[in-house]
């Protein structure tokens, strides 16, 4: 399994209340959809190449949708044998679709993701977006494994007002997505930094492929590394890496749903500490502590690391 499929399926496994759910089927929906009028009967094809996207977009469409919906499996004939899971929606789709907000009253797509209730709450606003933004990456995104050296994520759309439009609203998030036309028919929104790709999987809620992202990136930057350093502990160094991500992506749970504040100022302090020095030991950053005014010892920062994992336990889905 390609580790694009990997985190499309990790995303798909989250458990959506009813208004995310709406938001991500919308995205989903919106670039995956393909309607179809014949007979006088509406229709509404969704594909995936996976069963476990297929099942989960099947059971949200079952709670969301007031019609007949049916599934069905293709084969190609090829050496591989790729099945196609396709589910169709029989019915009322125009109405579906604007009660999403993918269309207008005239039938046509709508761009802009708007929540199908005015939410005044920022917060509540945000997950919103992110389950809006991880429904379009299950539909069209894609990123290369972290086992290459190229760094790259992308989301491909057929038209170009999609693509200016989600450049647009990643980019209030401290994205920096740029825009390339392929084969006159493809327009392609991407990012090449690695710090780039790791945050765009935290935002769509990707943890785990975000742990083995930043795990490859950094055990292979090590790596790379040995040959030039002397007398230095390579087991010991590898443990305090994977103590370091483990607790960045303790952080970075505690971050995405805005809880710092539930945290001391010591402790918001040693969370950008450890951001910022993924590799450090904790004799590192008890000395770092101390420098900058917060006196504290070893024993001191180990007890605020459990007080730190004790809080991002709470956001676990």
């Amino acid at each position: 399994m390609s580790f694009a499929l990997t985190v499309k399926e990790e995303v798909i496994s989250h458990t959506f209340d009813d208004n995310l759910g709406q938001a991500f089927l919308a995205g989903f929906i919106k670039y995956n959809g393909d309607f179809i009028w014949g007979s006088g009967t509406e229709k509404l094809k969704l594909t995936s190449i996976s069963n476990k996207i297929a099942r989960s977009i099947f059971g949200l469409c079952k709670k969301m949708f007031d019609g007949h919906i049916e599934i069905s499996v293709s084969q190609t004939q090829t050496l591989k044998q790729n099945k196609t899971y396709q589910i169709t929606l029989i019915g009322k789709i125009s109405e579906f679709l604007r009660e999403l907000n993918i269309w207008n009253e005239n039938n046509t797509k709508i761009v802009e993701f708007k929540p199908l209730k005015q939410e005044k709450n920022k917060d509540e606003l945000i997950k919103l977006k992110r389950a809006y933004m991880a429904g379009v990456f299950v539909s069209v995104g894609s990123v290369n494994s972290p086992e290459t050296t190229n760094y790259h994520l992308e989301l491909q759309f057929k038209d170009e007002e999609s693509a200016l439009y989600i450049i647009k609203l990643m980019n209030k998030y401290g994205f920096d997505f740029k825009i390339l036309k392929r084969n006159d028919k493809l327009f392609i929104c991407y990012i090449k930094k690695a710090i780039m790709v790791s945050d765009f999987l935290k935002f769509i809620d990707a943890y785990q492929a975000v742990m083995n992202f930043e795990n490859e990136r950094i055990m292979r930057d090590v790596s790379n590394n040995v040959n030039r350093v002397n007398n230095i502990d390579i087991s010991n160094e590898k443990k305090t890496l994977s103590a370091g991500l483990k607790q960045i992506d303790q952080i970075s749970k505690i971050q995405a749903n805005l809880a710092t504040k539930r945290l001391s100022e010591k402790a918001a302090y040693l969370c950008d500490l450890r951001i910022q020095n993924p590799n450090a030991s904790y004799a590192d950053l008890t000395e770092l502590m101390n420098e900058f005014g917060y006196e504290i010892t070893k024993s001191g920062v180990s007890n605020l690391f459990k007080i730190i994992e004790k809080l991002s336990l709470e956001f676990n889905n």
